[in-house]
């Protein structure tokens, strides 16, 4: 594959890159972020809406056909202003929609990439693209191989489903965390009818909404993140809500997005009238025997360093961020903000395993 056999474009608009994402084939959509109700919630939701979108297009020079598609938004940070993906905080992954056959050699990704910086709009200090994984799918990330590639502050954390869950259970989870966990489940089932549940669209409005008030009691509430979830069960595809529920009321939630191969975990919560049973762990269990049957190869517990996760014998990857300065200004804010976001990361990871969850950071120990 010769760079010179490709062409880069851009489309500029939120409608435009939309409808551009939403005719794509479905074998370039990596992951779940790129669903066309994905995009088309994120553009619906307030405050992203009325920002600058565009997608730098990579297409092949003979026909015209889309080989990468790099959706883009126009960010502010103080002053400056600055690429970023469609993301803010609601993407745990930001890759870039590539075509199977798009498998161009370091050198030459390279020079596409040289291509796709000078085809940018002139609007932007700096660009930053953060959370790109190496692969996802069985797929390799172009962008791992541009210049000016760093080390993210956030990681992955996937668990492997090639096994059944019976012996994923007994082989990879933290079995102090599995022998407390069936006393629970014994202790919570003799209270009523315990029952595990999977849905979207309006099947799911009543776990959704409880998962939410959960999330705003204990974070604070994220009006702008609600809004976008709600959007997407209200759409179906790609996620789900899975639940438990009491005598059906829901005492526990997960939210996430499925995909051929993968289930993303991107939010859970419990009641806390029930914590004493650990119904968001029990949810957990229930929600990767689920995704065992539904033939994904991977639960992925996504971005975050909770200690819950280790006990669940996931294996940590490395995340990546592209980025490129535009002038003195933009190399300044740059500094700043990659600076900020490694002290966040940093007293997050603190948090996380200093935190109240003393308990669940042994199982964490154990687990490792």
């Amino acid at each position: 594959m010769s760079a010179q056999a490709h062409r880069v474009r851009v489309v500029d608009g939120a409608a435009e890159v939309a409808a551009l994402v939403a005719g794509l084939p479905e074998t370039m959509r990596v992951t779940a972020f790129h669903h066309p109700n994905w995009i088309a919630a994120w553009l619906a939701t307030e405050g992203h809406a009325d920002r600058r979108t565009i997608a730098v297009v990579v297409e092949c020079a003979t026909t015209g056909r889309p080989q990468m598609v790099l959706p883009l938004t126009l960010d502010t940070f103080g002053a400056a202003t600055f690429w970023a993906p469609l993301d803010r905080g609601v993407c745990d992954y930001n890759a870039s929609l590539a075509e199977p056959d798009f498998r161009p050699s370091p050198r030459e990704m390279r020079t596409i990439w040289t291509r796709i910086v000078a085809a940018l709009p002139d609007d932007a200090s700096f660009l930053l693209m953060d959370k790109v994984p190496v692969a996802l799918g069985g797929r390799h990330e172009p962008l791992i191989d541009v210049d000016g590639l760093r080390r993210s502050h956030v990681i992955r954390h996937p668990l492997r489903l090639d096994a059944d869950y019976e012996t994923l259970r007994d082989t990879r989870f933290c079995q102090t965390n599995v022998r407390s966990l069936t006393r629970k489940r014994r202790k919570l089932a003799r209270k009523g009818r315990l029952v595990f549940e999977v849905a979207t669209g309006e099947a799911a409005r009543e776990a959704f909404e409880q998962l939410m008030v959960w999330r705003g009691e204990r974070f604070g509430e994220r009006e702008a993140t609600t809004d976008f979830y709600r959007r997407l069960v209200e759409a179906g595809d790609p996620v789900r809500v899975l639940w438990l529920s009491l005598d059906g009321r829901p005492i526990a939630a997960c939210f996430g997005a499925i995909e051929p191969k993968a289930f993303r975990l991107l939010a859970i919560g419990h009641d806390e009238a029930f914590k004493n049973w650990s119904p968001g762990l029990l949810a957990i269990e229930d929600a990767i025997a689920w995704a065992i049957e539904q033939g994904c190869e991977e639960f992925d517990f996504t971005i975050g360093s909770e200690a819950y996760k280790f006990a669940f014998g996931v294996r940590p990857e490395p995340l990546w961020l592209v980025a490129e300065e535009f002038g003195p200004h933009g190399s300044a804010m740059l500094r700043i903000l990659l600076t900020r976001n490694l002290i966040a990361s940093k007293l997050k990871r603190w948090i996380d395993v200093n935190g109240p969850r003393k308990r669940d950071a042994k199982a964490s120990a154990a687990a490792e």
